[in-house]
């Protein structure tokens, strides 16, 4: 038995009730939350690591993302504040969560997460050439902590020692003061949605989804067109001119004799999709130099990139 395995026998308990006095969990909770097998693998030897996301090919980044000023996150996946820069922008931090589940899951595996296939990752904005402000690319790894850095994360930690977070359990009073409610009759469309009738009724409460609906029926002989502008080693097989479509559920359609689509590129071009939505709901233009602004896929491109990389634009079009 190694020594960091004494120390986590040690620590056990102690771990124990900090995890369950931070996340506000009952036993009950707590041995729930067990049988994801997240809680199991930060042990000790864990806990000395932190997440470094270094941008490795930062041009013209408008949050001062530069080449040399990573952010730093904590073995539970947080946000180091003191480590970074003052600024942290949404549009890299936002990428950075499903490789985060990555490093999550071969530190459940007992795996070094420095061997993650994906380990690189772009920000949402196309950069500078193609109409946007600036870009970045990112490379996830894991490091020791320097000891005095260590240190203060554990004394971030010993509070909840003797200290039960009473908030980690809010009262949801907003989801309790909902309307469920109160909205209009619903026409033969609304009634023909696959949802029960209380759930409609609810659904209809809210003026938003109201429009929303409507929106659809507006638009139920338009198709959402996904088009790919440019393309550079996608092993998907998807080229420049290409489309994908979505009715105005935001469903994908799939062609007859289609291969299918890539979901490296649905992700990540989901918000897109989103935002023309939201214009067809508001009843307003659908062209927006938002919209010409092209987006990539998470392949995050060569050389360093899993795969390769394309670049897509989103518009309305009648079927």
């Amino acid at each position: 038995m190694g020594f960091l395995d004494v120390v986590d026998r040690l620590m056990g308990p102690m771990l124990k009730i900090i995890i369950k006095n931070r996340w506000g969990y009952t036993e009950a909770e707590y041995q729930k939350a067990l049988e994801l097998g997240l809680l199991q693998a930060l042990n000790m030897e864990a806990m000395m690591q932190w997440l470094v996301v270094e941008p490795v090919c930062s041009q013209h980044c408008s949050g001062c993302h530069n080449e040399g000023r990573p952010l730093y996150f904590s073995p539970m996946g947080m946000l180091i504040p003191h480590k970074c820069p003052p600024g942290v922008c949404i549009h890299g931090l936002s990428q950075l969560s499903p490789v985060i589940y990555n490093y999550y899951d071969h530190m459940m595996q007992g795996k070094d997460p420095n061997e993650m296939l994906f380990d690189h990752i772009t920000c949402t904005d196309a950069g500078l050439e193609l109409g946007g402000l600036g870009e970045n690319l990112f490379r996830i790894r894991r490091e020791k902590m320097p000891f005095l850095e260590f240190a203060r994360f554990m004394m971030t930690m010993t509070p909840y020692m003797f200290i039960k977070n009473k908030r980690a359990k809010g009262e949801c009073r907003a989801v309790k003061e909902a309307p469920t409610s109160g909205g209009p009759e619903p026409d033969d469309f609304m009634k023909a949605l696959p949802i029960e009738a209380e759930e409609l009724e609810a659904f209809l409460a809210s003026p938003k989804r109201v429009r929303r609906l409507r929106s659809i029926e507006k638009f139920k002989d338009h198709h959402i067109v996904i088009r790919v502008v440019s393309s550079e080693a996608c092993i998907a097989g998807h080229k420049e001119g290409d489309e994908f479509h979505l009715d105005a559920f935001g469903r994908v359609l799939q062609p007859e004799g289609s291969d299918g689509i890539c979901i490296m590129a649905l992700n990540k071009i989901w918000w897109r999709v989103m935002l023309m939505m939201e214009r067809m709901a508001e009843g307003g233009e659908l062209e927006s130099k938002l919209f010409d602004l092209p987006m990539n896929c998470y392949g995050a491109g060569l050389p360093l990139g899993a795969c390769g990389e394309i670049m897509m634009k989103v518009e309305v079009r009648k079927a």
